[in-house]
């Protein structure tokens, strides 16, 4: 059964657009860009549990920041969840999520 599902983007640096999921470039930040849950909290989970996991087995990424629509939801759901904002876009928020509040 799925809970939660996410898609992730390894880049060079923080993308501001969706065009920008898609340069080439030597990858240091993870960009979360589809969180969707089924199941309350399954979305949080997903995301400490991917930090995680992205650690283990990519040490080069040093980042985890997310490309979020401007929405309440989307908001909430990221600060709730121990992000920050990191820069807000003409059309997205970058949202990012400190390693001292993953583990």
């Amino acid at each position: 059964k799925v809970d939660a599902i996410t898609c992730v983007s390894y880049q060079a640096d923080v993308p501001t657009s969706e065009h920008e999921l898609f340069r080439d470039g030597d990858p240091i930040v993870a960009v979360f860009y589809t969180i969707w849950s089924y199941r309350p909290g399954a979305g949080r989970e997903l995301i400490m549990d991917s930090v995680r996991r992205i650690q283990q087995d990519h040490p080069e990424i040093q980042r985890f920041v997310t490309l979020s629509p401007k929405t309440e939801m989307a908001e909430r759901f990221h600060l709730r969840n121990g992000a920050r904002i990191y820069k807000v876009n003409d059309d997205t928020i970058n949202y990012e999520y400190r390693l001292d509040v993953v583990r």
